[in-house]
């Protein structure tokens, strides 16, 4: 495939869809390795702790928080406290009925009073105490739990982990409600407080198959309510002081843990804005009131990431099919603000967590991947043809025209592209505008038409030609039937090299000719077509061939008659010889003055004035006064006050008349009558005369009808006239706008004239 070829096809077709292909199929692995990998999660995350702190919300009023806070360590003295005064704090809550206790502090190692504490668990019976399973443990073991000494164990109602889940990012999001290693599975420490709430969730079977030593199952997306600070908080020192209403802790449950700064016990959540940490015991509040509540947010399972994340991205790659750039755009934009907004809905209101760091990005990288294949695509394609352009001639040498073709261009390569670009444009433009100048001053009526003829563009000439036919939609069969030619295609054959003129209602003569169109490959375009306006040629060759007929016959005929009398034996002094050389003599002069008005009528400028047309009738009459009063003929004209207007030239309007009189006196009998009558009609919705001139003389056969009008024709046998005063009166007729034709019948000739009427408003 020539490199042309190839480039244009990396846009369209079959290479172009291959591209499409290799994006989608891209993009697409993309978005199954982040959505099935912890790639994206800090993406997630910031999305996930964005959804949190947009539910903040009131804290539990039944959960209360007993803070071993800075104050309690100023007035009970530096930590650790000894054994006995936490089986004091342990009492004095025992004292007030608690619903459940879960006291966060870890007693790993015995000490003296761990016997009190055991006592006050003892007495107790609803205190939690926490322990830690850490992998691998001391010596080899795959794991480790610190828990309280025996006694302590013994007296608590139950043992709970503590264990936390951090994140990649160091922030608690969940926490696993059971830690399970081997066979071994220890339940979170609230877990009983939510058990006297009816929240019991079940317990995972451990995972015998599972390489890892210890596994934290069951997590639980923590619900937070707020920033560190929302639960209600007793000081330690406080309560053990007994300065806390007992109704304030009956039936409440109840966390003992550590708030102060220094401790240690303090984590980053989603909820600690600006960087602040939460203490452990308010994480366990949090979890707690989460697990009241019904549970936190649940992730939608890895096949649905991936389905829900692969959706938006099918619907991206199908648009770069059927849309355009912006379009594309758009849609991308579009499609990331609802993948967030439905991630966020769903996390809102059904407590369901789809990530969609993975659509997002999958939307954001297609794009612009997409893009970037169709513009180098594109780019290679421009660059190729303007060089191929560059390097082909100029159709035509205009100079000037290619100059800014070969200037330097300077700058990377986009910016030469863009100057290559722009040089090649400049010169399309000019030669589009030489093309149209050159087009638009063609002599002739041209036009360019399609292959189904239909006209796209039209010189003026073309347009003075056709007018109105020359409309938003015409066609060549529009323009040729306006021209009173049905057929068309004959013309723009390759055939068709003389079909001969054709003759316009208007009177013109025209010669069409017709050249295909093809682009750069030999594909036809259409055709121009060229309506060369012949009938000044026309007239012309009709004058030569009539002035050959006068001089070869008509002339030479009487001239030939008269040298015969001349060498004949008749007497010179008999009065017919005479009179025979005059009429022969006045006969040559009759023909010499008619071809003269002829050629005139024909071809002179015309004078136009606004006239009465029974006034020019009137002076016609006048004209041939001497030889209507010697024949005895009467001439009636209309004697009305009514003026019959039209727009001519004064003396071709009299000598047109003059010739319809003079030639019904000819042929009308001697005596007789000449009849003539202005009437005003109208002929399809235009205003006009009709003068009708009636003899009383013979009439005509068809066949003299036939060439009647024609120059030299003789409308009866014995050819008296010079045969050009008819001819005459139809080309004035013509030139004004009107006709003249011819009537029969059996009471003489006559002679139907129509001219435009000028109404008096417009003159």
């Amino acid at each position: 495939m020539p490199a042309r070829g190839w480039l244009g096809a990396r846009l369209t077709g079959r290479r172009a869809l291959i591209e499409w292909g290799l994006v989608a199929a891209v993009t697409a692995l993309l978005v199954g390795w982040l959505a099935l990998t912890p790639v994206a999660d800090r993406a997630d995350n910031l999305v996930y702790d964005g959804l949190i702190r947009l539910q903040d919300g009131p804290a539990d009023p039944a959960i209360v928080i007993i803070a071993i806070d800075d104050r309690s360590l100023s007035e009970l003295g530096r930590w650790p406290w000894p054994r006995t005064i936490h089986a004091a704090l342990i009492d004095r809550l025992s004292q007030v009925q608690p619903r459940a206790v879960a006291y966060d502090v870890l007693f790993t190692e015995p000490e003296a009073g761990d016997g009190e504490l055991a006592a006050a668990l003892a007495r107790a019976r609803d205190v939690h105490l926490p322990l830690l399973v850490d992998a691998p443990g001391l010596n080899g073991a795959a794991w480790q739990v610190s828990a309280p000494s025996p006694d302590l164990v013994r007296a608590a109602a139950s043992l709970g982990h503590v264990n936390m889940i951090v994140d990649g990012d160091g922030v608690i999001r969940r926490v696993p409600l059971y830690m399970q290693a081997g066979a071994h599975t220890w339940q979170q420490l609230i877990l009983p407080l939510a058990a006297t709430a009816g929240v019991v969730p079940p317990a995972p079977h451990p995972d015998a198959a599972s390489d890892e030593p210890l596994i934290a199952a069951a997590p639980e997306a923590i619900a937070y309510r707020g920033p560190p600070g929302r639960y209600r908080t007793l000081s330690f020192v406080d309560v053990l002081n007994g300065e806390v209403p007992a109704d304030f802790l009956k039936d409440k449950l109840v966390l003992v843990g550590a708030t102060a700064p220094g401790m240690g016990d303090r984590y980053a959540t989603p909820a600690s804005p600006h960087g602040e940490l939460s203490p452990g015991v308010e994480i366990q509040a949090a979890l707690l009131q989460t697990l009241l509540e019904g549970g936190g947010p649940r992730t939608v399972g890895p096949p649905w990431v991936l389905a829900l994340s692969l959706l938006p991205l099918a619907l991206l790659i199908g648009g770069f099919l059927i849309l355009r750039p912006l379009a594309n755009m758009v849609l991308g934009v579009a499609l990331i603000v609802l993948t967030l907004a439905l991630s966020a809905a769903a996390f809102v209101t059904a407590g369901l967590w789809f990530p969609p760091a993975a659509a997002v990005a999958g939307l954001a990288v297609a794009y612009p991947f997409w893009s970037w294949r169709r513009l180098a695509a594109a780019s290679a394609y421009m660059q190729s043809e303007v060089e191929t352009f560059e390097r082909e001639a100029a159709p035509i040498p205009i100079a000037g025209l290619t100059s800014a073709m070969i200037a330097p261009r300077h700058g990377d390569i986009v910016a030469k592209q863009v100057d290559t670009l722009r040089a090649a444009l400049k010169q399309l433009r000019d030669l589009d505008r030489f093309i149209a100048d050159a087009l638009r001053s063609l002599p002739d009526a041209t036009v360019v038409a399609a292959p189904d003829g239909r006209v796209l563009v039209a010189n003026d000439r073309a347009q003075a030609l056709f007018g109105a036919a020359l409309g938003a939609n015409a066609g060549l069969a529009d323009l040729f039937l306006t021209l009173g030619e049905p057929s068309w295609r004959r013309f723009i054959t390759d055939e068709a090299n003389d079909l001969g003129d054709i003759l316009a209602p208007e009177g013109q003569v025209l010669k069409v000719a017709a050249a295909a169109l093809t682009d750069a490959d030999g594909r036809p375009l259409g055709h121009i077509v060229r309506f060369a306006d012949m009938t000044g040629f026309r007239v012309a060759e009709r004058q030569r061939e009539q002035a050959l007929q006068l001089l070869s016959h008509d002339m030479r005929a009487p001239q030939v008659s008269i040298l015969t009398l001349l060498e004949g034996r008749q007497d010179r002094a008999d009065p017919t010889f005479e009179r025979r050389i005059g009429a022969y003599a006045q006969q040559t002069l009759d023909l010499a003055e008619g071809y003269v008005q002829l050629a005139r009528a024909e071809s002179q400028p015309y004078r136009s004035l606004v006239l009465d047309l029974g006034q020019v009738l009137m002076d016609a009459a006048d004209t041939l006064w001497p030889q209507v009063s010697a024949k005895g003929v009467t001439i009636q004209t209309p004697d009305g006050e009514e003026e019959y207007l039209v727009q001519g030239d004064p003396a071709l309007l009299r000598r047109l008349l003059t010739n319809l009189l003079d030639n019904a006196l000819k042929y009308g009998p001697e005596g007789g009558v000449i009849a003539c009558t202005l009437e005003a009609a109208e002929e399809e919705a235009r205003p006009t005369l009709t003068l009708r001139i009636r003899d009383q003389g013979p009439g005509l056969s068809e066949e003299a009808q036939r060439r009647l009008f024609q120059p030299f024709g003789h409308g009866d046998a014995d050819a008296r006239g010079s045969g050009l005063g008819l001819a005459f009166v139809r080309t004035v007729a013509r030139r004004h706008g009107g006709r003249i034709g011819y009537e029969g019948g059996a009471d003489g000739a006559v002679f139907v004239l129509t001219l435009p009427r000028v109404i008096e408003a417009d003159a």
